[in-house]
């Protein structure tokens, strides 16, 4: 039985320096959460990098992964830029014959 999970898109700004990489996965890994896509950059300060992490947690899981990566001293900061669904609404009328 699989569950379905929405897919959240975190932007993180971390220190640019070795092994930052490596714990960010690494507590993902111990928390047995799936890294789904995963990027990595730089930004226009050099000392700084940008992650774009998605992964598919819901809830207390996704405040859970976020406050880890929050207490990593390498991390800067940590948004959400999930896109919200966007509401469909049909402005045709709706004609019956």
């Amino acid at each position: 039985m699989t569950t379905s999970r929405r897919q959240h898109t975190l932007e993180v700004l971390v220190e640019n320096e070795p092994g930052v990489l490596a714990r960010v996965a690494g507590l993902f890994s111990r928390r047995a959460f799936n890294i789904e896509t995963l990027n990595v950059g730089p930004t226009e300060n050099s000392s700084i990098s940008k992650m774009i992490i998605g992964v598919a947690v819901e809830g207390h899981s996704l405040e859970q992964v976020i406050a880890q990566l929050d207490k990593l001293v390498s991390v800067i900061s940590i948004k959400d830029v999930t896109p919200k669904a966007k509401e469909v609404h049909d402005t045709q009328p709706d004609y019956q014959n």
